[in-house]
């Protein structure tokens, strides 16, 4: 018995999800499939354009046996963070013999070879990339510049140059530094650029997906997404989603208003927090004010993470308890296709994680570290729906998908 795992956010799924699992089963043999899905807000720093409820439900019709929920801090991290919050996850659960992971590069033995050097020279490379941002880079184009000038591969240079390509290879780093058995396979991409704003036909990217939800169409999307999913979609479609950004303008300034320190807060240095207070109006958007903040040397996601740490109270402190372990203190099962619940059994047999159940406390005791992020993901949780409430007069509940 084999089985797969695909690291996701599905926001929302599309064809080239749904492409990704079908190779997935086709290179490795797997007999299941579990997606290791961020729940209502993710990694760019923005909430979940649905609820994880829906993305959970078309997860599995499209494809996927078990979709377990990848830990707020994690979720809501820069890419070294989330890629070992999802891998050690992975690792713990103790039932996973592959990791499967899209690319722009064909050739894995690359993105080993980048991830093999990133970790030899760490410590080298953070110091080059430190001065380099000095200069006002940003940090990813700092990064680049240290690299492109001392790897000596010029086809490298561009691997690390595509985002999958770099998510792929935090991926294949958290597999060395834990020394996991798990053996990755990559997946060639077919969709769009991972930004790119194109709606093409048959595949595009999640990123022109939500754009055009956000501009209350649907009707266009449906032939880029599996036809399996199109009635959920209409169904849920101005009843629970799209949730935007700017849904959680009103949350974000009490936030900041409200917290005693924001330096305090997870990615929030001195200069950071009197930028904030330098462009904050009160009438500015919670885009506005990413936009207001944006210097050259700090990405728009860099930005939206601060900001979002703020309004979910995701301190430094909790930030390093989480990291104590691994960025997966505890798991939880979104969804899972009936044919698959002895996969559940194995995973309570051999999982080294306690798992929660709609992020409250199950069989397994927590530490206190571990209740206190529970306790702040719970929070987290709470406020997306409140805003769901309030801008579709919807309530959300709590509760396992079962197909």
């Amino acid at each position: 018995m084999k089985t797969a795992a695909i690291i996701c956010e599905y926001n929302p799924f599309h064809n080239g999800h749904e492409y990704h699992i079908m190779q997935t089963r086709n290179i490795t043999s797997a007999d299941c499939v579990i997606a290791i899905m961020s729940g209502n807000y993710v990694q760019r720093g923005t909430p979940a354009v649905m609820d994880k409820k829906i993305r959970t439900q078309a997860a599995l019709l499209g494809g996927a046996d078990l979709v377990i929920e990848l830990p707020l801090f994690a979720a809501c991290s820069s890419a070294p963070d989330f890629a070992i919050g999802a891998v050690s996850l992975l690792h713990k659960l103790g039932v996973i013999d592959y990791l499967s992971f899209g690319s722009e590069c064909q050739d894995i033995n690359k993105l080993k070879q980048i991830a093999s050097f990133l970790i030899q020279y760490e410590e080298e490379i953070e110091r080059g990339t430190k001065e380099l941002m000095s200069l006002g880079h940003s940090y990813p184009k700092a990064k680049e510049l240290y690299l492109r000038e001392h790897l000596d591969d010029a086809s490298l240079i561009e691997v690390l140059k595509q985002p999958n390509n770099i998510l792929g290879i935090e991926y294949l780093k958290a597999l060395l530094q834990l020394d996991s058995p798990i053996i990755p396979v990559c997946v060639t991409r077919v969709s769009n650029d991972h930004h790119s704003k194109e709606l093409t036909p048959s595949i595009s990217s999640a990123t022109s997906i939500r754009e055009i939800l956000e501009q209350n169409q649907i009707r266009p999307l449906f032939s880029r997404v599996p036809e399996a999913l199109h009635d959920i979609y209409q169904m849920h479609y101005q009843k629970d989603f799209p949730v935007c950004l700017d849904d959680f303008s009103l949350l974000l300034h009490a936030a900041i208003y409200s917290c005693e320190d924001l330096t305090q807060i997870s990615g929030i240095s001195s200069d950071f927090k009197d930028r904030i207070f330098k462009m904050l109006k009160s009438d500015l958007s919670f885009e506005e004010l990413i936009s207001a903040c944006k210097t050259k040397n700090l990405t728009w996601s860099k930005i939206s993470r601060n900001l979002l740490h703020i309004m979910l109270d995701i301190t430094k402190e909790k930030v390093e308890k989480a990291r104590t372990y691994d960025m997966s203190p505890y798991f939880q099962i979104l969804g899972f296709k009936r044919s698959a619940s002895f996969l559940i059994g194995n995973i309570k047999r051999k999982s080294s994680i306690p798992m929660v159940r709609h992020l409250r406390v199950m069989n397994d005791p927590l530490s206190k570290d571990q209740e206190e992020l529970l306790s702040t993901e719970q929070r987290a949780n709470q406020l997306y729906r409140t805003v769901i409430g309030q801008k579709f007069h919807t309530i959300i509940k709590d509760e396992q998908i079962i197909f």
